[in-house]
């Protein structure tokens, strides 16, 4: 079986010359691709930059702590 690790969804914006960091904790590495790429941050994104301009960076880190969500690897043909 194959450990996945909490995975943290970064978002990074500047409020009057202020870094600002924010991030959302998600079991695997894969779901936080797929909470980024199947739309879901969008609305938050167009708030964001419509708000404080568009110096926004979203991105995945993977954290050192293993989830409770293991997967087993993929059979082979």
């Amino acid at each position: 079986m194959f450990k996945l690790f909490y995975t943290l969804l970064v978002i990074e914006y500047v409020v009057e010359d202020q870094d600002v960091s924010t991030s959302v904790i998600f079991p695997s590495e894969q779901a936080c691709y797929d909470a980024m790429g199947d739309g879901a941050m969008d609305d938050l994104y167009d708030v964001l930059a419509d708000t404080y301009g568009k110096e926004i960076m979203m991105y995945c880190k993977k954290t050192p702590f293993p989830s409770s969500e293991p997967t087993k690897p993929m059979p082979r043909p």
